[in-house]
């Protein structure tokens, strides 16, 4: 076999590789899509889903909504659990000098 016949066969066995390799990201993308999910469409929309149905969803992004084709979505910024708020933590009380409080102090 010459050099030029094995050099097509590797270049079109990487192609496949790499075919196969975003089609399968493609698809655990789509496994993410639920209600709440941050995306971005092809076109550079961000929004958040807010329904899905066969092959549409509704989006909210800012005061729009958008019903577009589940295709359109290139990525998923953010899951469902990654946008609920984490609960609140209790602050410690800062202790802070007034005017006043080292006014008093200095008066004693």
């Amino acid at each position: 076999m010459d050099p030029q016949t094995l050099f097509l066969i590797v270049m079109v066995g990487f192609m496949g590789l790499l075919l196969w390799n975003s089609s399968r990201s493609r698809k655990k993308q789509a496994a993410q899509l639920e209600i709440g999910a941050e995306v971005m469409l092809g076109s550079g929309i961000f929004g958040t889903i807010e329904a899905i149905a066969d092959d549409r969803v509704i989006l909210l992004s800012g005061t729009s909504t958008l019903e577009v084709a589940r295709a359109a979505i290139s990525r998923v910024s953010k899951s469902a659990q990654d946008n609920k708020p984490a609960a609140k933590t209790a602050a410690k009380p800062v202790a802070r000098k007034t005017a006043a409080s080292s006014a008093a102090k200095k008066a004693k």
